[in-house]
């Protein structure tokens, strides 16, 4: 599977961070917020490597590929 290609940024004047995901579609505000969240829960940055204010988090996303697809609206209840 390749890489995503496509950056999108979103700045969090709280903490002076900005945060960074490359995906496979440009990503609007409320799924730049999901994403930052579900980094943020994971267990190894939640216990200990919490990024500290004044930095700069990359990290990945598989919104917009093939899985995207697949995983979405078919899979909820009519």
């Amino acid at each position: 599977m390749k890489k995503p290609d496509i950056l999108s940024t979103w700045f969090d004047p709280e903490h002076n961070m900005t945060y960074r995901v490359f995906a496979f579609r440009e990503l609007t505000q409320s799924e730049m917020v999901q994403t930052v969240k579900m980094y943020l829960a994971q267990p190894r940055v939640r216990r200990r490597n919490r990024p500290e204010r004044n930095k700069t988090v990359t990290t990945d996303s598989l919104l917009g590929s093939e899985i995207d697809f697949a995983l979405g609206p078919a899979n909820t209840i009519a």
